[in-house]
């Protein structure tokens, strides 16, 4: 896979999708950031246990991550603690399976965002948001 980053960016890709948290795609969280690093830093240190080599891209552009939330608004948090805010958080299940409408579940994730953002728990902030709550309350 991390060959596959690599010529991702290459070859001029604006974002890919690298995997999530739950380990479906990686056999562990240092794999899955280090094709984060392959997409968006200038220079990689090299990880001699991985057979990663040292790169530096000499100002090829960077490319966003894209990682799956998985059950929609709950990876949420978790997500934005590995990545930060430069990743593009696929919710696509969460968004269209949410029981009040698909443009619900938007608000629901941003909502989500929103509450990461500001330090405050999806809990807490789903009290003053219907749309989180409800997302929460059905174990989006």
């Amino acid at each position: 896979l991390y060959l596959m980053t690599k010529l991702a960016r290459l070859v001029g890709l604006d974002q890919l999708h690298i995997g999530t948290i739950d380990n479906r795609f990686h056999e562990n969280t240092k794999e899955l950031m280090a094709l984060y690093d392959c997409c968006i830093m200038d220079k990689s240190k090299g990880n001699e246990k991985m057979h990663i080599l040292p790169q530096n891209w000499d100002g090829i552009k960077a490319m966003f991550p894209v990682a799956s939330a998985g059950s929609g608004v709950s990876s949420i948090p978790e997500l934005m603690n590995i990545f930060g805010k430069d990743v593009i958080i696929d919710c696509s299940s969460g968004i269209h399976s949410h029981p009040m409408g698909t443009s619900a579940g938007a608000k629901a994730c941003r909502q989500a965002i929103d509450a990461k953002l500001a330090g405050i728990s999806l809990e807490e902030y789903g009290k003053s948001h219907a749309e989180l709550q409800t997302a929460l309350n059905n174990g989006i």
